[in-house]
């Protein structure tokens, strides 16, 4: 699993790379057309599906490694209380998370099945938008996991991050 989410973190890190050259260009490319009033234009063609796609990615791509090491939470409640229930209510959300990520796993794979066969396109650049959900599908499904190990693992943030 650790291989799998170092290979999503991966792929986080590039869609993120990728991210800010679509967007830094555009904005350079932006200001050297308007500087010109128009005469130089080299502003990327499809640049806001280019970010969709790369966000998609980037968010995604970083949910598993996310859940293995220790979600973001505010401790101000937990840390307060018992060892043994904080540690029951850690588990309890672990669970639920890999329940809520298998059902968007499920629905994700039912919309890159209905992309596939509708050949569903992007309306700028006219890439088929399946294998977006279908990664999408793939990183949800990663995420259920590690989250159900989680809830059956150790509770504490500390102890999963080794």
């Amino acid at each position: 699993m650790r291989r799998l989410t170092a290979a999503t973190d991966t792929l986080a890190a590039l869609g993120l790379a990728a991210l800010l050259v679509i967007v830094a260009g555009n904005v350079a490319a932006r200001a050297v057309f308007d500087a010109t009033e128009g005469a130089v234009n080299l502003l990327l063609s499809g640049a806001i599906e280019l970010s969709g796609f790369a966000l998609s990615v980037t968010v995604f791509a970083a949910l598993p490694g996310a859940a293995l090491r220790g979600l973001a939470r505010v401790d101000i409640l937990l840390d307060r209380l018992p060892d043994r229930l904080r540690r029951g209510i850690e588990r309890f959300w672990f669970a639920i998370l890999g329940g809520v990520s298998a059902l968007l796993a499920w629905l994700l794979v039912d919309r890159a099945a209905t992309e596939v066969a509708a050949r569903h396109l992007s309306q700028d650049l006219g890439w088929p938008l399946w294998p977006f959900t279908a990664f999408a599908a793939l990183a949800a499904t990663l995420l259920a996991i590690a989250a159900l190990a989680a809830s059956l693992g150790p509770s504490d943030a500390q102890d999963r991050a080794g």
